[in-house]
């Protein structure tokens, strides 16, 4: 079924569970009002892009597109396989509010051709290669790193080697940002004689390291950890100038409307990837599911905010936006529907426990020392400039 709705969100239950009778009946009510609108003959899709609260159709007028069985919530799919086509739904009520639903196309489930694939699997496969490509590359490194030495591979290869200081689990290291999954490679890794390099996946591609030397944690003197501390000083002073230019690169590309002309004038390098999934990774910023996913809940043309991407930073346009394939939306429903309901939880829990200090402040259970926490937040707010 190719299906176009209008949704009017009902507000979630709170705290104590319960559901704000009010709102909701002020939710229906505006449902109805535009249910009225589009029966007596108001464009749809019109209303849709301006009314409608599904951020997702709302744009395209309403239009969800294709859908099959099992791609929506029982309320919803009920009503949509019972229409003809154009015709318009009464309300109907589900867990996200109230649908207005009207049928545009239906047609028998058929395997897609290859031309009405094609626009979805390019960017996959394209992801796909960069990924094998990448790890052949890692793996030929490595293979010439365990017969000639890490240093003379990476210099065949045109690699740069980076011999770090020693470091914790917690630590940051240069050229890599976060990356859990080498640090756990790391230090799962044995102390051998003499050193055999290995490899391991890091946030921004795949790192092959040499494991020189461990010691047990202890309080170093001054001396062993001099360099450390210099190169932090440095690292926090390029930090906060990377932070301000980036936030500079940000306001003057909004005031201008244009993210080339700003980076031109500031001196920064624009670079546009290809389409992109959530889960995905776009060179020299690294996974889309990190602090770039804000991506992700922009509009076409908007820019975004500074993002820190560890060694360096990002300001992001949207230039285009595709919704999903079925096959896509079908593969990983279960893994939003887990994502967003852990999101909710998170933040009626935040509300929960905001409430709880509230009330506990008020019977005197709590006493909160507002000087020290306006000290703190100066404190916090000077040392980031």
């Amino acid at each position: 079924m190719k299906v176009s709705h209008i949704l009017i969100k009902t507000p979630l239950p709170g705290t104590d569970g319960k559901v704000d009778e009010k709102g909701a009946a002020e939710a229906q009510r505006r449902a109805e009002d535009l249910l009225k609108q589009v029966k007596s003959g108001a464009n749809f899709e019109e209303v849709a892009k301006k009314y409608s609260e599904d951020p997702g159709s709302a744009k395209e007028g309403g239009s969800l597109n294709w859908i099959g069985r099992g791609q929506t919530v029982p309320e919803f799919e009920k009503v949509a396989f019972s229409l003809s086509k154009g015709q318009i739904s009464d309300l109907v009520k589900s867990s996200y509010g109230f649908h207005i639903i009207r049928l545009d196309d239906k047609q028998d489930a058929h395997s897609k051709s290859l031309d009405e694939v094609k626009g979805t699997i390019e960017p996959i496969i394209q992801h796909q290669k960069a990924q094998q490509l990448a790890q052949k590359k890692a793996e030929d490194l490595l293979k010439q790193a365990r017969a000639q030495g890490l240093d003379a591979a990476a210099a065949a290869q045109g690699a740069p080697v980076i011999t770090t200081d020693f470091f914790t689990r917690k630590d940051m290291l240069p050229g890599l940002g976060p990356a859990q999954q080498f640090m756990d490679a790391v230090f799962m890794e044995e102390e051998k004689n003499p050193p055999q390099p290995d490899i391991a996946p890091a946030s921004q591609g795949i790192a092959v390291f040499q494991l020189l030397a461990v010691k047990p944690p202890s309080t170093p003197t001054f001396e062993e950890i001099r360099s450390r501390v210099e190169d932090e000083f440095k690292n926090e002073r390029s930090g906060v100038l990377l932070s301000q230019k980036t936030q500079e690169l940000s306001d003057r590309a909004k005031a201008e409307h244009d993210l080339k002309k700003a980076a031109k004038e500031l001196g920064a390098t624009l670079k546009t990837s290809d389409l992109v999934l959530p889960d995905g990774q776009v060179p020299d910023i690294g996974s889309m599911s990190g602090p770039a996913s804000v991506a992700f809940n922009m509009k076409p043309s908007e820019i975004s905010g500074p993002i820190n991407n560890g060694a360096d930073a990002s300001v992001l346009q949207l230039v285009d936006i595709q919704a999903p394939s079925e096959e896509e939306y079908a593969s990983k429903k279960d893994q939003i529907r887990d994502s967003i309901l852990q999101q909710k939880q998170q933040e009626r829990f935040g509300l929960f426990i905001s409430a709880l200090v509230d009330r506990m402040t008020k019977a005197g259970k709590i006493k909160r020392n507002d000087e020290e926490l306006k000290q703190l937040t100066r404190t916090g707010t000077e040392s980031g400039m």
